[in-house]
């Protein structure tokens, strides 16, 4: 009897083995065939399908270092993971009880060898990630000594600001453009971004052009960004910072260097705006409508003639009472020249801004425009106002055309090079 009950359990031990094994197998070919279609799905897509947040595609020399370091962990994590792998399907199927054991196994707890071996190993690994990873940093921190542009970046709730300082950090030329959400750079020129922000902590990230960089309150960090394609990367908030942080984004557009002075000069000029209603305007000098004064309580043109008769707050104004800082909101020059608008939640078009003057809040909920305009606000526009600011706002651009987005540099118009004099600037105080 005995026997017999011996023998049926080897059995069933047997069979039970054998059905772990296929099991094991059918579980490790579907494993494999899936990693070998997202290996071939990937390699097809190729870069531009995993624009444009992508970090396989670098385009400049601090993108391109990060994504060496990623290579670099990729492969380093791969080879660990294949011999684990290795080591456990080697063990499950070496070791795999064939029938009921009479003895312990043998135990290796205590085994000197093993136990310096698996301390040395990831230690040796650590090691070839960790000297790269400090001569990648300290070449990120070197670029910052001489840059060719320097450029100021502010976190807002939720948009960002940014003030071009100088053409350089040695005493350059002074640029003084202030605009919003779109970052334009020379391509080739090595750019100092500094952070910094007034409300809470942001992270400025362009995963083509560089690493994520914290923007903290009261402390101002420093990134290097060196583009070596034209073209317009997208970034973003990579730090949650309130209700609309998913829709704080903005672009770094790329360009010629001529262009971009041709850009700078366009800015500097200005776009001609009287806000005056009386008498007639001079030449190439454009009216804005009355009830764009409401818009001069938070926002600036660079530009902008006879503003105080119709400043916002003053007893000629059609919204009096409104008073904010003039940059309270994001600066309005050449807005028709940016390619989106609420910092890259909507294109820029006629449509879309008149949609986003009449009710700010229902499109963005959270943010300070939608406290003064909108339904049952104090600056509540009809249709007909909205419409109409809408299309003075989409008129603001540069005599000579946009640069960078089809317009391109005149030769009319003189460009500012780090090699002219601020005399060689057209710009208008």
């Amino acid at each position: 009897m005995e026997r017999r009950n011996h023998d049926r359990v080897v059995r069933t031990n047997t069979s039970s083995g054998k059905r772990a094994r296929r099991g094991f197998a059918n579980r490790l070919l579907t494993l494999g065939t899936l990693a070998v279609t997202a290996i071939l799905v990937l390699t097809a897509c190729g870069p531009d399908v995993l624009k444009p947040y992508s970090t396989t595609s670098p385009a400049s020399p601090t993108a391109d270092g990060i994504h060496s370091l990623y290579k670099l962990v990729f492969w380093l994590a791969l080879i660990v993971f294949v011999g684990v792998q290795f080591a456990i399907i080697y063990a499950s199927l070496r070791f795999r009880k064939k029938e009921i054991p009479a003895n312990r196994p043998p135990q290796i707890h205590g085994n000197s060898r093993l136990e310096i071996a698996w301390t040395i190993i990831p230690a040796v690994v650590l090691m070839i990630i960790l000297v790269p990873t400090i001569t990648t940093l300290y070449d990120q921190d070197a670029a910052l000594d001489e840059p060719d542009l320097v450029v100021d970046v502010y976190g807002k709730q939720w948009w960002w600001e940014i003030k071009y300082s100088t053409d350089n950090g040695q005493g350059g030329e002074e640029l003084q453009v202030v605009t919003a959400n779109e970052l334009r750079l020379p391509v080739g020129k090595n750019v100092k971004v500094r952070l910094h922000s007034n409300n809470v902590i942001h992270s400025f990230w362009v995963p083509r052009l560089a690493g994520k960089m914290d923007v903290v309150p009261g402390h101002v960090n420093e990134i290097s960004i060196e583009p070596e394609e034209t073209g317009t990367y997208a970034g973003e908030c990579a730090e949650f910072c309130g209700i609309q942080h998913a829709w704080m984004r903005f672009l770094i557009v790329v360009e010629p260097v001529d262009e971009f002075y041709g850009w700078v000069n366009g800015w500097r000029e200005g776009n001609l705006v009287a806000t005056t209603q009386d008498g007639d305007l001079p030449e190439g000098v454009v009216r804005a409508p009355e009830a764009f004064s409401i818009c001069l309580s938070c926002h600036t043109v660079n530009g902008i003639e006879g503003s105080s008769s119709l400043a916002v707050g003053s007893p000629d104004s059609l919204f009096a009472g409104i008073n904010a800082a003039a940059m309270y909101g994001p600066n309005l020059t050449n807005l028709g020249c940016r390619e989106t608008l609420a910092a890259g939640m909507l294109v820029n078009n006629t449509e879309n801004l008149t949609q986003w003057l009449l009710d700010p809040g229902a499109i963005k909920p959270g943010n300070y425009m939608a406290d003064v305009i909108g339904p049952g606000k104090s600056g509540e526009l009809t249709d007909e106002q909205a419409l109409e600011i809408a299309e003075f706002l989409e008129s603001l651009v540069p005599a000579e055309g946009c640069t960078g987005t089809g317009g391109g540099a005149s030769d009319a118009t003189p460009a500012a090079t780090p090699e002219t004099s601020s005399a060689a600037v057209v710009a208008r105080d």
